[in-house]
């Protein structure tokens, strides 16, 4: 079992799955941020499809909604639901997905490096952003318990907030991907996707 960390925090943050099983003990939501569509999904369809299952593989208790560069205002308006829902504060973990590369596309694969370590995700650009600005979000509206690892996230957002889409458009995973998913993914809905619902009885 993973360490648990950031526990004393009301806003978290990590990357990836392994992040999650880190951060997301005793959370009531879990925002999986997931900016741009991996190269080998081709549709909304089948990008829908793979962010459902992999929802179903992080871990079980919290609610699972999508965080995408145009819907932190919704994130932050469902932890006040959840809030005043359950008469007492919400702990959210946002767990950013980070890049993940094809098999044979990893300098240690192609090295000859062990495969059974768990596959930790590339930095990117567009995800770090996108959990920033939930982190943000958070923030105005009071829910500014961050850990130190949410501040940072939130801070690269404020501090480049002017520029994100170009950022975002310039950036390593962008340039897998076509033009036009970039553009989509940009004009990405500002409503809140729910991936997975709450587990959890408490």
């Amino acid at each position: 079992m993973a360490a648990r960390t950031q526990e004393k925090y009301q806003v978290r943050f990590a990357w990836g799955a392994g992040g999650a099983a880190r951060i997301a003990h005793d959370t009531h939501l879990l925002v999986w941020v997931d900016v741009l569509p991996a190269p080998a999904t081709h549709g909304d369809r089948e990008r829908q499809r793979a962010l459902h299952s992999l929802a179903a593989q992080l871990p079980e208790g919290p609610e699972v909604v999508l965080g995408t560069l145009a819907n932190a205002t919704a994130i932050a308006g469902r932890v006040t639901r959840l809030q005043a829902e359950r008469g007492d504060r919400c702990v959210v973990a946002i767990v950013a997905a980070g890049r993940h590369h094809a098999p044979g596309d990893d300098a240690a694969e192609a090295a000859g490096e062990a495969t059974d370590v768990p596959d930790a995700p590339d930095f990117a650009v567009e995800d770090l952003l996108a959990a920033g600005s939930v982190v943000d979000a958070l923030a105005e509206v009071g829910i500014d318990h961050t850990s130190p690892e949410a501040a940072a996230a939130c801070a690269a957002y404020t501090g480049l907030r002017r520029a994100v889409k170009h950022l975002v458009s310039a950036s390593e995973s962008a340039t897998a991907l076509e033009p036009s998913d970039v553009h989509a993914a940009l004009a990405a809905q500002d409503g809140l996707v729910t991936l997975r619902e709450s587990t959890s009885r408490a």
